[in-house]
């Protein structure tokens, strides 16, 4: 299966990651969350990640507030995130939510290009899921 399981509870909190025919494999919610980890005005955030993550494998959605988990898109079920002005968007399947990709904050309307980029990995998922049935 194409993910990383980060921390699992009654839920589990998971990565997407791309395996290349090298065998090298690329998770780009850990590189966003390494590269904003250096940089000071992050640290927080990303540090509270870990916790967040954590309260929502025990919890599920019900534990965290709008806030800090919220859908950003419903017709392709797109989910949020929030910490600080970083954001990872993620989907629900079963008992997991699967991360796809992150970005910083710029203004008050969510990123069309990000919420795109997570619909594309999204389908990806889902076809790779059905390739191994």
């Amino acid at each position: 299966m194409p993910y990383l399981v980060l921390v699992e509870g009654r839920y589990r909190v998971c990565a997407y990651t791309y395996q290349f025919s090298d065998w090298t494999v690329r998770c780009d919610v850990l590189s966003f969350l390494h590269e904003k980890a250096q940089i000071k005005a992050y640290q927080g955030a990303c540090r509270g990640y870990a916790a967040l993550f954590a309260r929502y494998a025990e919890g599920g959605r019900q534990s965290l507030t709008a806030e800090m988990f919220h859908e950003v898109d419903r017709n392709s079920g797109i989910w949020q995130f929030t910490k600080g002005d970083l954001r990872l968007l993620c989907f629900i399947h079963e008992n997991s939510v699967i991360l796809t990709n992150g970005y910083v904050k710029k203004g008050q309307k969510v990123d069309a290009a990000e919420v795109s980029r997570a619909k594309t990995v999204k389908d990806m998922y889902f076809l790779a899921l059905k390739g191994a049935t």
